[in-house]
């Protein structure tokens, strides 16, 4: 098998094998569009595995908020006609050289909960299951808000907001994700980043971000990310005098009902089944358990 660095010309071919990962495919020019908004200054590096003319293997090694700080992710997909035959372990090898030629420590690998064949291939290479991503689906047609008015707190969206109001909302979510289960051990957030997730990424709506206020100042949040025909909850924390109080949960029945109003169907959720407040959340605003992702580490033997 031939590896060559990826090209823009190679944009169809890495397209056609990353679908047969995704539990979710895209359209071509989706793919295309996600490929235009990577942002430039975040490290990735891919390549492809060829059989004549005939692209049968792909590998990404890139930076991800969600590893840690001397990691990246990974992704290796070899075409289901062309398994078994050493092209993945051929392209693992390539990606684990280039970390210790840059001196990084370790690669992070998310994998679907179903996929015990691609676990097992990981784990025969040295990869260790460190955590359980759940996911979580709920219907919104059916959804009853059990109503909640907590004394001296206001919610509103962020329809309208002027630069200070977001970057009062970007400080906040910062704060909070730093002290998110889900976050442990992952390296801080910059407020640029979270000014991405809450306003200037493309699945980003300001009427889907709801913030709480107590005295005028925000105690809490709520994040929707648009998802192709259904609405992603990305985040939802409130400050620790409000935890148990139940108003996160009243951020997140705001957010469903926002998201009905809009016509949409269904919400998705993810959280590391380590986060037992968020998961007891999910449950009782009658979200159920749907496959997920599992996370694996392996750390590098550096020369």
């Amino acid at each position: 098998m031939k590896m060559v660095p990826f090209e823009r010309g190679f944009a169809e071919d890495a397209w056609r094998l990353t679908n047969q990962h995704r539990q979710m495919p895209v359209s071509l020019p989706e793919f295309l569009e996600r490929e235009a908004r990577w942002p430039t200054s975040d490290l990735r590096l891919r390549w492809l595995g060829f059989e004549n003319e005939c692209a049968v293997a792909f590998g990404q090694i890139a930076y991800s908020p969600y590893v840690p700080q001397d990691h990246l992710s990974v992704a290796i997909i070899v075409d289901r006609h062309w398994r078994c035959e050493g092209r993945g372990g051929a392209m693992l090898a390539l990606l684990e050289a280039e970390m210790k030629a840059s001196g990084l420590l370790g690669l992070v690998a998310t994998l679907p909960e179903a996929g015990r064949e691609a676990r097992r291939w990981a784990q025969e290479r040295g990869f260790r299951h460190h955590a359980l991503h759940c996911d979580w689906l709920l219907d919104l047609h059916g959804f009853e808000r059990r109503k909640w008015v907590p004394t001296g707190v206001s919610f509103s969206d962020m329809t309208g907001a002027q630069t200070a109001d977001w970057l009062e909302a970007a400080q906040l979510l910062q704060t909070l994700v730093a002290d998110a289960p889900d976050m442990d051990g992952l390296p801080p957030w910059t407020i640029t980043r979270c000014l991405s997730i809450i306003r200037d990424g493309p699945a980003a709506r300001p009427d889907w971000v709801i913030t709480a206020r107590e005295d005028g100042n925000l105690v809490g949040l709520t994040i929707g990310h648009s998802m192709e025909d259904a609405i992603y909850s990305y985040f939802t924390g409130v400050v620790s005098r409000w935890r148990g109080r139940g108003l996160g949960r009243e951020l997140k029945s705001r957010l469903i009902e926002s998201a009905r109003r809009c016509g949409v169907p269904t919400m998705r959720s993810t959280n590391l089944d380590t986060n037992i407040s968020a998961l007891r959340l999910n449950e009782a605003l009658g979200f159920h358990r749907i496959p997920g992702s599992v996370e694996l580490r392996k750390l590098l033997e550096l020369a």
